[in-house]
């Protein structure tokens, strides 16, 4: 077989948001890249970076996302010079202040790695850098409008939703036309009324009311399903139903204001007297006093699991899976025959590693990790807001014209401002519970318990040719390692050796 001896081009691809990978512009940068490899004799790499939802106007593609990949590679040497980064404007890879932007760039290019941007066919060379002052010029002013654009564009959609929260609270507007299933909106956002739906307030009032008085969930979804009562979204009764519905304060009349998604929604604030209430207070005391002593249960049995005989020795125990194609199941932590302990796939008892070879990297990437998880909203999360607030305006309008072909296009506007701001929001972590700075110092059960809560999957790629061995600080020999790490939050990170990754290219 012919090695193929042409230069390795890389592509770097950002989204503002992840529904964008669904339409035309991953398409359009993937082929450009393509387009432009083969016409100058470059080899495009099968690895292809891209950070979709993570925000340039911050730097955390450049501190958690794949470009920090890329540059780490760039700086190890893994990504040989004379390479090519390709990118669709230099706007993807900052919008941070300028001056962050410009080492950035000036950083990949001074490790001998050539930037291309393929909306105009420009490439920035060492060359540039040093004797061009005018390319210089026109990097610093790039770099400098877009970080100009997203600076404006973060300050007015967070003027104009602060607005819109202080009319909320005053009681001048409705925050959204999303209203609760017994409810519906009747007028504009601006003077519109709630009116309630008798046959949803009464299911809505008895089951609340069964919850108060202690019957069991399953008895409750039970009693429904005989009576052939569907879910006010129209699905068959379950336990789980009855947990989400009775969490809501919605029935009380509270609107609680949050940031994140529906499943991992922290609330920041609440509206007292927002919705009609449809429950009386005692009803609202019992309920409430049951979901703590429920909360309290759960937690008592959380610590139960967490007694001396059930304690882990691997703190990635339950989140690191086997790569063993046999395998592929979540692995354990267990000793061996010589005192140490090892990951196994807990099916198949398949060794993995030694624990020590594993959560080494793991431990030394804990702050990324943790950076990671607390990444919060970005000027993309706010521009998909501001997309819903405008489509809802539109909506609004419609509704007035009596239009029903504007109506039923406004609506889609709507459906699709909302389904690009769930896509935006991934990845965004909205942490429940404060995350700890170290926990190397923490016993193995204790560092599972924080990993568990952070961390969905950890998958391990080791080297296996000798030039893959490295010398420990104790002198032993070992195989380099390298983890990928993905959080509860949709994030994702490599830690440990990254070139791995590229040994194949």
């Amino acid at each position: 077989m012919v090695q193929d001896t042409r230069p390795l081009a890389f592509s770097y691809v950002r989204f503002s948001s992840a529904a964008q990978a669904k339409g035309a512009s991953l398409a359009r940068q993937t082929d450009a890249a393509q387009k432009w490899a083969d016409e100058n004799g470059y080899l495009l790499s099968a690895t292809t970076f891209r950070d979709l939802g993570v925000s340039a106007f911050k730097g955390d593609n450049t501190s958690v996302g794949r470009l920090a990949a890329f540059l780490d590679a760039v700086e190890s040497g893994a990504i040989p010079r004379g390479a090519v980064l390709l990118v669709e404007n230099l706007d993807r890879i900052s919008r941070d202040k300028y001056r962050k932007g410009r080492n950035i760039l000036e950083g990949i290019i001074e490790a001998g790695v050539d930037v291309v941007t393929l909306s105009n066919n420009k490439r920035y060379t060492l060359q540039d850098l040093d004797d061009n002052a005018m390319t210089g010029i026109e990097i610093i002013l790039t770099f400098v409008r877009a970080h100009e654009e997203s600076l404006t564009k973060s300050k007015r959609v967070k003027d104009g939703w602060r607005r819109n929260l202080e009319k909320v609270k005053d009681g001048k507007r409705k925050r959204t036309r999303a209203v609760p299933s017994w409810l519906r909106l009747v007028g504009t956002m601006d003077d519109g009324t709630f009116e309630q739906i008798p046959d949803k307030v009464e299911l809505v009032q008895e089951l609340y009311g069964r919850f108060a008085d202690g019957e069991p969930v399953w008895s409750i979804a039970k009693v429904f399903r005989d009576r052939g009562t569907l879910t006010l979204r129209g699905k068959t009764f379950a336990s789980s139903n009855i947990y989400r519905i009775v969490r809501s304060k919605a029935p009380f009349g509270i609107l609680e204001l949050g940031r994140g998604t529906k499943n991992d929604r922290t609330v920041i604030d609440q509206v007292e007297g927002y919705f009609p209430r449809i429950v009386d207070e005692d009803t609202q005391r019992r309920v409430t006093f049951r979901l703590n002593n429920m909360a309290n249960r759960s937690s008592a049995e959380a610590k139960a699991l967490t007694s001396p005989k059930r304690r882990t020795h691997g703190i990635l125990t339950g989140v690191i899976w086997s790569t063993h194609k046999a395998g592929g199941n979540r692995s354990v932590c267990r000793k061996g025959s010589d005192g140490t302990y090892a990951y196994v796939d807990n099916i198949t008892r398949k060794w993995v590693a030694k624990r020590e070879v594993i959560e080494r990297p793991f431990l030394e990437g804990w702050n990324e990790i943790v950076a990671a998880y607390d990444t919060d909203t970005s000027p993309e999360i706010e521009a998909a807001e501001a997309l819903l607030l405008s489509a809802q305006t539109a909506l609004e309008y419609a509704h007035k014209t009596g239009s029903h072909r504007l109506v039923l296009a406004a609506e889609a506007d709507v459906e699709e401002a909302q389904r690009l701001l769930r896509d935006s929001r991934e990845g965004q972590a909205m942490a429940l519970q404060e995350i700890p700075d170290d926990i190397s110092s923490l016993e193995p059960w204790q560092a599972n318990q924080v990993v568990r809560r952070v961390v969905e999957r950890v998958d391990v790629v080791r080297g296996d040719k000798l030039r893959d061995r490295i010398t420990g600080e104790d002198g032993r020999r070992g195989k380099k390692v390298m983890l990928s790490v993905k959080l509860r939050n949709g994030l994702s990170l490599v830690l440990g050796d990254a070139e791995l990754l590229f040994q194949n290219c």
